[in-house]
């Protein structure tokens, strides 16, 4: 699934983030790039105060999913073997075939027809009745219209 997130969420991600990397070592960060860094130290919302525990799991401490999606892109990009990598490529690959199926399954042309004979107009529903009602001006509008369009020719 994907999700929208505003300018204000990643803020505050940022935020978070940079609490997250500061248990790091010095020698993880060295693997992420600078201007990486430097864009989060410039982008956080300075007012957002966030303290990271490590002793204590991320969802006790409610740190949110952008944050951890991030934190998940840095571990796949910097600090995963390139066997984690394949290994997390595959997953994502297999996850997005298993949506694609569902997709096919749920949007199957064949069904979608099936499905609409069996919600098919009552057939006893006369034809006639769907004479298009005239609409009648009354006399003021017609003189009306008259005049207007007289004083628009001349």
């Amino acid at each position: 699934m994907i999700c929208v997130y505003t300018n204000e969420e990643y803020c505050k991600s940022y935020t978070e983030l940079i609490e997250i990397l500061k248990c790091f070592s010095k020698s993880d960060l060295m693997k992420i790039p600078q201007s990486i860094l430097k864009r989060y130290f410039r982008d956080r919302d300075t007012n957002y105060s966030f303290h990271y525990n490590p002793e204590l799991d991320m969802e006790q401490q409610n740190v949110s999913k952008l944050t951890q999606i991030l934190l998940a892109n840095l571990y796949i990009n910097y600090w995963a073997s390139e066997e984690e990598r394949k290994y997390l490529q595959n997953k994502d690959l297999q996850e997005l075939e298993q949506i694609e199926k569902q997709k096919q399954k749920d949007y199957n042309i064949e069904t979608i027809f099936n499905n609409r004979k069996k919600h098919s107009y009552n057939d006893n529903f006369e034809t006639k009745s769907l004479v298009p009602i005239s609409n009648k001006e009354n006399i003021f509008k017609k003189i009306f219209y008259t005049i207007k369009h007289f004083l628009k020719l001349t």
